[in-house]
């Protein structure tokens, strides 16, 4: 029996990417960001405020040095380890059941800042898609702790 992962195929500038579905804690419609001062790191954008508390938001236009979205429609929030971490994208396309046959490794043709946050590339519908290899996100951003819980 052939095995299938899921992803998430969403929109970031004019590209789309995957994530696999069970890294996404849930889609949120485009919320208001608090800025704070002194971040950690230069890519951490502020927090917002979620129904389970609040999130560290990062800008991952920065992070993949490609032109940030005139209006981003929604926020994304990761999760690992009970970790969390958001960012904005500017729709999701779909969810995919990919078969194991149709996922790849990244080309080693790729630079490694390429590599360094995909982690597959996927055939979706025909299309190449690189997968964002959301761990390593978490480790450039430097967001270690869990998300602070905010009384209800």
């Amino acid at each position: 029996m052939e095995q299938e992962e899921r992803f998430m195929i969403i929109k970031i500038g004019r590209e789309h990417y995957g994530i696999k579905v069970n890294d996404v804690k849930e889609i949120v419609p485009n919320t208001e960001i608090t800025n704070v001062p002194e971040k950690q790191s230069a890519y951490i954008c502020g927090i917002m405020k979620f129904r389970y508390g609040y999130v560290s938001v990062f800008d991952i236009y920065k992070l993949f040095n490609i032109e940030p979205a005139p209006v981003s429609k929604m926020v994304i929030i990761l999760t690992i380890d009970e970790k969390m971490l958001a960012f904005s994208a500017e729709n999701v396309d779909c969810v995919v059941n990919v078969s194991s046959e149709n996922i790849y490794d990244i080309p080693s043709i790729f630079n490694h800042a390429s590599q360094r946050y995909m982690q597959n590339v996927i055939v979706s519908d025909h299309n190449l898609v690189p997968v964002i290899d959301t761990a390593r996100l978490f480790e450039k951003i430097g967001v270690l702790e869990e998300t602070e819980l905010l009384a209800q």
